[in-house]
């Protein structure tokens, strides 16, 4: 019953938000990004930093996008006992929007990369002990690929859009429970950018008090080139729907939503959540929250939980003009809470396998804004290991940034940020080195 009410919902929403556009008419609708879709998520870095450069070829063709070189260095874990490996990775990315008649557009965003020494995915992997095939070390040094390509759609209080595009659910800033379309990482500490999924999405606004939003998607969350390949049915198709509420400075939202992902042994798991999320702000503080809770284990048994619950609450002050503060907890309820139980594949993929986190963000700017130092931080309560963000960023002129930063991963012996893994007779496998950058961004 809860896949069919799931499925005919999101139908509803996606395929006849067309048809329901007429009935509301008038240009009272909300700009989706009021709503955290793409156009904000996709850009982790500062908007103006996006938008203030590019141009336009036509009234209705704008290009803009950043052109951004990082040199990386692999440190030794104990000084004089490893090597030090070093990088360098070239990204352009680009994007192009395209308005063929009102209310119509066409976005797409690319990214070309060239990845040399440490940078590269498969010769890090090698460096940290993670056996490879030497094949691959140089098979995608270079690649081209479209991250977005989407068309949209606005009449009156609906947008409808179709394609490869960015999808992001959750109100915390580092982990979001509620986010079921993406890989759950340590992106949205580092402040990358979702990858898109192919989708089909739209949003209902007819006003300023409440809306809908849902989303049909043809990926699934690990994103394998494979896992969804027979689509003749809907029972393995992630999809999600949720209605919203603003009530003063408060946004609350409550939801249903379907993921499903492929794990490293070919098997596709498929999985049904309720979801919630709530944001506003009391004086200086802007709290928020979110969780998830997975209906498909629970058999029923409400007695267990804690255990399909995930959940994060998050506190932001801006304590100064120049200084703010930021602090989020996250429970994992499926997480162990004992080094011994921790998912060896999860670790190497950078995935959280712990059970309780607390992630801290600090932000002081100097200059006017044009020198900022940031210092990002996620702790495992349970096993009390760290892994250290730190960055200073120099705004040298508008659309030219240099940036200088590292990771730094700290904790006992066998905890998860410690990175240590045994890998039986191949030896230790090392994910925990600490690294240092600096990068050179140029915005257009």
């Amino acid at each position: 019953m809860i896949r069919t009410a799931f499925a005919g919902l999101v139908a509803l929403l996606v395929i006849a938000s067309p048809a329901l556009a007429e009935d509301w008419g008038g240009d009272d609708w909300d700009d989706w990004n009021d709503w955290g879709d793409a156009d904000a998520v996709s850009d982790s870095r500062d908007s103006h930093e996006w938008e203030s450069g590019g141009w336009a070829a036509s009234p209705d063709v704008s290009l803009s996008g950043y052109l951004e070189t990082t040199g990386l260095a692999v440190l030794p874990r104990v000084p004089g006992r490893d090597s030090t490996h070093l990088g360098l990775q070239t990204l352009l990315r680009l994007r192009g929007r395209f308005e063929p008649a009102t209310r119509l557009s066409v976005t797409l965003e690319t990214e070309l990369i060239d990845r040399r020494g440490a940078t590269h995915p498969a010769i890090r992997a090698g460096i940290m002990g993670v056996p490879t095939d030497p094949d691959t070390d140089s098979a995608d040094s270079r690649q081209i690929h479209f991250d977005y390509l989407y068309g949209s759609a606005a009449f009156g209080a609906v947008d409808f859009r179709v394609g490869r595009q960015p999808l992001a659910w959750g109100t915390a800033y580092a982990l979001n429970p509620t986010d079921l379309m993406n890989p759950a990482s340590l992106a949205g500490l580092a402040g990358v950018e979702p990858p898109g999924i192919t989708a089909l999405s739209a949003g209902l606004t007819p006003g300023a008090r409440w809306g809908l939003e849902g989303y049909l998607g043809f990926e699934d969350r690990s994103r394998h080139p494979t896992a969804l390949e027979d689509l003749t049915g809907i029972d393995a198709l992630p999809f999600g729907m949720r209605a919203r509420a603003f009530i003063g400075m408060w946004d609350f939202a409550l939801g249903m939503a379907r993921a499903t992902e492929f794990d490293r042994v070919s098997t596709l798991h498929v999985d049904e959540y309720l979801t919630a999320e709530a944001s506003g702000s009391i004086g200086e503080l802007l709290l928020y929250g979110e969780a998830a809770l997975d209906l498909s284990v629970m058999d029923n048994n409400w007695s267990r939980t804690d255990r399909y619950l995930d959940t994060a609450v998050g506190v932001q002050w801006d304590l100064l003009d120049n200084l703010s503060l930021q602090a989020e907890y996250h429970r994992r309820g499926a997480g162990a809470t004992d080094p011994d139980e921790y998912s060896i594949a999860d670790r190497l993929q950078g995935r959280l396998t712990g059970r309780d986190y607390l992630a801290g963000i600090g932000n002081f700017s100097l200059r006017n804004d044009t020198i900022r130092l940031t210092m990002a931080a996620l702790g495992n309560l349970r096993d009390r290991s760290y892994a250290l963000l730190p960055e200073m960023t120099w705004s040298v002129v508008d659309d030219f940034q240099l940036a200088l930063g590292g990771s730094v991963f700290l904790g006992p012996s066998d905890s998860e940020f410690d990175g240590r893994v045994s890998n039986g007779n191949s030896g230790e496998i090392d994910t925990g080195r600490p690294q240092i950058y600096a990068r050179a961004t140029w915005y257009f």
